[in-house]
């Protein structure tokens, strides 16, 4: 009788080593479905108040030092997410963002921090350049 890990190992041998897409074909009849999905779109595509997230936000948020720790606390009243306050347990990684730099207006200079909140939670945070802190996404 065989042992429960070679049970194991023979049935992670079958999942890891058989390709998702066998065939060009293969490949190409997944994608074909998936562009004609109700359901799936492009977020740029998405309609405003429609009720539909693409995990990407522009929300004020302040971050605290509470008893040497930093907290990442939401300054408005959000209904879709459940949490309001998380402690910052890393800073997971760091880069400069520069947007539309030939508009002088709109131009977007700014520091983004990819942040691991307790609770298991990724997110990148935007330091701007007047200062402010904003929660500009989620990380799936």
């Amino acid at each position: 009788m065989a042992s429960i890990k070679t049970l194991y190992q023979n049935l992670v041998s079958q999942v890891y080593y058989c390709p998702l897409f066998p065939t060009p074909a293969s490949k190409r009849a997944v994608a074909k479905h998936l562009l004609e999905a109700p359901w799936l779109s492009l977020a740029s595509q998405l309609e405003a108040r429609a009720g539909q997230a693409a995990h990407v936000l522009e929300e004020p948020i302040e971050l605290r030092n509470s008893g040497g720790r930093v907290e990442l606390v939401r300054l408005q009243s959000v209904r879709r997410c459940f949490w309001r306050k998380r402690r910052v347990v890393e800073v997971l990684d760091r880069w400069r963002e520069v947007g539309r730099w030939w508009d002088e207006e709109r131009c977007k200079d700014r520091l983004i921090f990819r942040a691991l909140l307790s609770g298991g939670l990724t997110v990148d945070l935007a330091l701007e350049r007047s200062g402010g802190w904003f929660l500009v996404s989620v990380v799936d």
